[in-house]
């Protein structure tokens, strides 16, 4: 453990490179378990006593082929389905075409979104196949299951809730007036080791349109400084590249600025760029006089930020810019455009500022690295309107 002390006056600043465990524990039940074996857990609970034996090699091979995300995600949708059979007495595995139908018209009474539904329903029949309860078909696949979900498309349409945007701001659309931008964020980022972090962590997020997982891996050697200023980052592995080619995206001059500033302040040489940050404030005494010092005391952990760590850092910073006065947004919506966050807010505005700028969907899918441009176009579909033939042929001519 190495300390770096600043010079003091009335006040001391310690910055500490420790491990994790000398951090505070944000909880003292943390379940150590990995994702596989939730998963697990999960399935075991709720598989037939006579269940056919089933490969292990297979089943460990599907697990391997999997992200992270999916199966935490299949996880939760488990423990939901089986908490429905438990309350109507039904047996989970294997489900019945009609107890399915009957839980998406729960779900739906619950008010949960369309895509839920699908995904919830995706989910189980990933777990018919994964245990050999498919056959030739899976439950899932029924005509009723397919018939009622797509009832509630219909009744309540298909439109998915998507992440509040940080835009750039006003130095990149002159349309951007209200709301948290990505400029208000990095104004209201301190000076302190905390601030420095945020602000790199909020700028090459947005520069890179990086997704959470990308985001929270991102190590100085994946960064490539150009003369200019600029960089390009090497990105390992995202959502569309399981197999781990690597993709590149551009970093600004101002970026780079600040992730130099970070690195510095920090000490960091090796291993994830983005850390968790403990900050320790008191009053000691002096031992060479009986003046109060101030002595705050930065502690720097090894292991990267959680996508619960992201997110908490946009919304904190993002309430300290509206008490700075740099948000123009009524105190009255401030809970509700918070709470809109989230660690794809970054993406979405990029994606949303690209399209302001005339860029289209082909072009912003490879910039982000979308498989398709349908995503891009989701996210952007209004501001696109903006760029699109018909606005490009016809702003010429009726003016």
């Amino acid at each position: 453990m190495a300390e770096k002390p600043a010079s003091r006056s009335d006040a001391e600043i310690v910055v500490v490179r420790t491990n994790d465990a000398a951090l505070p524990t944000r909880s003292p039940n943390a379940d150590p378990e990995t994702v596989d074996m939730r998963l697990l857990r999960t399935i075991a609970s709720i598989v037939p006593a006579d269940l056919p034996p089933i490969s292990q090699l297979g089943l460990e091979t599907t697990l391997a082929a999997m992200a992270d995300a999916t199966k935490a995600a299949i996880a939760a949708d488990l423990d939901c389905w089986s908490g429905w059979c438990g309350e109507e007495g039904r047996s989970p595995l294997p489900a019945d075409p009609e107890d399915l139908v009957r839980y998406v018209n729960a779900l739906d009474g619950r008010g949960k979104k369309p895509a839920t539904l699908a995904r919830r329903i995706a989910s189980l029949g990933t777990v018919h196949r994964m245990m050999g309860l498919a056959g030739e078909a899976a439950p899932t696949d029924a005509p009723m299951v397919r018939a009622a979900l797509k009832a509630v498309r219909r009744r309540r349409g298909a439109l998915q809730r998507q992440a509040a945007p940080l835009r750039l701001g006003k130095a990149l659309d002159s349309h951007v007036t209200k709301g948290f931008t990505l400029a208000a964020l990095l104004d209201a980022c301190g000076g302190d080791l905390q601030g420095l972090r945020d602000a790199a962590l909020l700028s090459l997020g947005y520069d890179a349109g990086l997704r959470v997982s990308e985001l929270t891996v991102v190590e100085a050697v994946h960064i490539d400084p150009q003369q200019d200023g600029s960089a390009t980052l090497f990105i390992p592995f995202s959502k569309t590249d399981q197999e781990g080619e690597g993709a590149w995206a551009w970093l600004s001059a101002e970026t780079m600025r600040r992730v130099g500033a970070w690195l510095e302040a920090s000490g960091i040489e090796e291993g994830p760029l983005f850390r968790r940050v403990g900050v320790d404030r008191r009053r000691v005494r002096a031992s060479d006089s009986e003046t109060a010092l101030a002595r705050t005391t930065y502690s720097i952990g090894t292991a990267p930020l959680t996508r619960q760590g992201v997110n908490g850092i946009y919304r904190r910073v993002a309430l300290a810019a509206f008490e700075l006065g740099l948000v123009s947004l009524p105190a009255s919506e401030l809970t509700a455009a918070v709470q809109a966050l989230s660690t794809h807010s970054l993406r979405v505005g990029l994606t949303q500022d690209l399209f302001a700028a005339g860029e289209d969907g082909a072009g912003i899918a490879q910039a982000l690295r979308w498989s398709s441009p349908a995503t891009a176009l989701r996210y952007g579909r209004k501001l696109a309107v903006r760029s699109n033939v018909a606005a490009r042929v016809l702003s010429r001519v009726r003016r």
